[in-house]
Formats: C-alpha cells, sequence, structure tokens
C-alpha cells in the first residue's frame, strides 16, 4: 500500500495523513502508555479505596486525578491505536475518531486541571502549615473537585460543536494558565523549604541526626519537584505549540507524535506522584500482597503519622 494514498471515506482528506511507517511506530508506543499507565493509575486507586490512613484530601487529589488519567490511558488511548490500526486497512473511521476527541479533550483536560489543583493544594501545605487546616476543609475540596470535573466536561462538548481554531487557542491560553500555576506554587514550595532549612541551621534547634532526615526530605521534595516541571514541560509544550501554530488543522504527524507524548503524561503522573512516596508503595505492597512476613511497625506508625498531618 502507497503511504501517502490512503482511501479516505466520509471524512475529510487530512484526517489520515498519516505514513504507515509512523501508524507502526505510534501504535507500540501507545501500547505501552496504556498498559503503564491502566495499571499505575488502578493502583492509586484502589490504594486510597482500601486503605483509611490515605484518605485525606491530598490523596483524594491523587485519586481523582488517577480516574481521569485512567480514563485516558484505558479508554482514550486504545481507541486512537485503533483509529490508526484501521487506517492500515485505508480506512479512516469517523465514529472512533470523535469518540476519542470527546473522551481525550474531557479526559486530558481534567488530567491537566487537577495537576494545577494538587500544586495549589501542596503549596498551602507548604506555605500555610498552621492555616491550612482552615482554608483546606471537605466542603472546598468538594467544591474544586466539582470544578475540576465540570470544566473539562464543557471544554470537551465545546471543543465539538466549536471551531477548532477558537478552542485551540483557548485550549493553548487555558494551559499556560495552569503552567504558570503549577510553576509558581512548586517555587513558592522550594524556597519555604529552603528557607526553614537555613533558620534550623542558624538556631541550632534540631539535633544532627533531624538535620541529616530534614535534608533528606528536602532534598527528595526538591527532586521531585524538578520531576514534575521537566515531565510536564515535555509532554505538554509540542501540542500546545502545535495547537497554536495550527489551530486550525489539529492533524499530521508532528501532531500525532506530539498528542502521543501529551497522552503518555497520564501513564507518568502515577509514578511521579505517588510510587516516590513511602506511604503509598508501603499501601502498593500491602495491597498486592507483598511483605506481610516482615512488618516494620516503626515505620508504619511514621507513615500514618505522617499521612494524618498532610
Amino acid at each position: 500500500m502507497n503511504d501517502s494514498a490512503i482511501n479516505v471515506t466520509g471524512a475529510s482528506l487530512d484526517t489520515c495523513l498519516l505514513p504507515l511507517k509512523h501508524i507502526i511506530a505510534l501504535i507500540p508506543i501507545n501500547l505501552l502508555s496504556i498498559v503503564v499507565g491502566t495499571i499505575g493509575n488502578a493502583l492509586v486507586i484502589g490504594t486510597v479505596y482500601a486503605n483509611a490512613s490515605l484518605r485525606i484530601i491530598s490523596n483524594y487529589w491523587l485519586a481523582s486525578m488517577s480516574v481521569a488519567d485512567l480514563m485516558v490511558t484505558a479508554i482514550g488511548q486504545p481507541l486512537l491505536v485503533a483509529f490508526w490500526a484501521l487506517q492500515v486497512d485505508g480506512e479512516c473511521n469517523k465514529p472512533v475518531s470523535e469518540t476519542f476527541r470527546v473522551i481525550g479533550n474531557m479526559s486530558c483536560s481534567a488530567s491537566v486541571l487537577h495537576l494545577c489543583f494538587i500544586s495549589v493544594d501542596r503549596c498551602l501545605l507548604v506555605a500555610r502549615p498552621l492555616d491550612c487546616k482552615k482554608i483546606r476543609t471537605m466542603r472546598r475540596f468538594k467544591i474544586a473537585l466539582f470544578i475540576a470535573w465540570v470544566i473539562p466536561v464543557i471544554y470537551g462538548i465545546l471543543r465539538m460543536t466549536i471551531s477548532k481554531r477558537v478552542t485551540s487557542y483557548f485550549t493553548v491560553i487555558a494551559s499556560a494558565l495552569c503552567y504558570v500555576t503549577i510553576i509558581s506554587c512548586y517555587i513558592v514550595i522550594i524556597i519555604k523549604v529552603w528557607t526553614r532549612k537555613t533558620e534550623n541551621l542558624r538556631t541550632a534547634v534540631t539535633s544532627h541526626a533531624g538535620q541529616s532526615a530534614s535534608r533528606l526530605v528536602e532534598q527528595r521534595v526538591t527532586v521531585t519537584i524538578a520531576i514534575v516541571v521537566v515531565v510536564f514541560t515535555i509532554c505538554w509544550v509540542p501540542l500546545m505549540y502545535l495547537r497554536s501554530a495550527r489551530a486550525g488543522s489539529n492533524v499530521g504527524i508532528a501532531y500525532n507524535w506530539a498528542r502521543t507524548v501529551a497522552l503518555s503524561n497520564s501513564a507518568l503522573n502515577p509514578w511521579i506522584y505517588c510510587f516516590r512516596m513511602a506511604e503509598f508503595r508501603s499501601a502498593y505492597k500491602k495491597l498486592l500482597g507483598c511483605g506481610r512476613n516482615r512488618p516494620n511497625k516503626a515505620s508504619s506508625r511514621y507513615e500514618l503519622k505522617r499521612s494524618r498531618s498532610s
């Protein structure tokens, strides 16, 4: 089959411009993202549900984001893979494409918006530790969670009913605002963490062991923040650039590769946000039935205390 001569029925010509060699390359990458992301996000949801000690606002945000990411990896990406697979036989299946667009737009926007809310939530925990319990009430959390899901649903509908050019520009602007919010929150977190470290060193209140433990925590927080910012930037900036540069036509080889990278962010999120947390790792082992013969009671008490303080 000639790669440039894919037959198109019932859809615009530029919808099926992917050469066969790119389809063959894209499908395995997306399949890997589907497997890794579905397992990771399902683990996060199951862990929060099964462990009472993890049922706090911070982890509710993570579980809710995992639901959005699970929609991407378990529903959205399989539809995209099916759409590409059908192109091998020269078919451009519009119903599959449109279904993917609806689910993909809603779930991806929900995931990005959750990242934004999680950044604000963690910034409050670090910047306002004494007032955060008054600010972070369950009622306010439910309102924010409602917003985090309603806006993506509205966006998904508008994306299908309004011109691509208008919604593409809106997507770029909204994503830029979320990105600035995420970066700003993590800058505040880094400043607060290292300021407290300096104050502790000056006053010499903490013991040497306490300072060592504090430095380890600070380094871990800093590394996690760096990973979050770098991965989010790598995954989403290429797609946002293409949506602004080609606002009226979100198709083509470059766009599909950029879309694959952006979708893969949903597979990476549970590994970045949860698998680096000791309390989640312990809960994963418990959920999967691992490590039953060697329980660490001291560690368990520490993790329980730490999770409740969040």
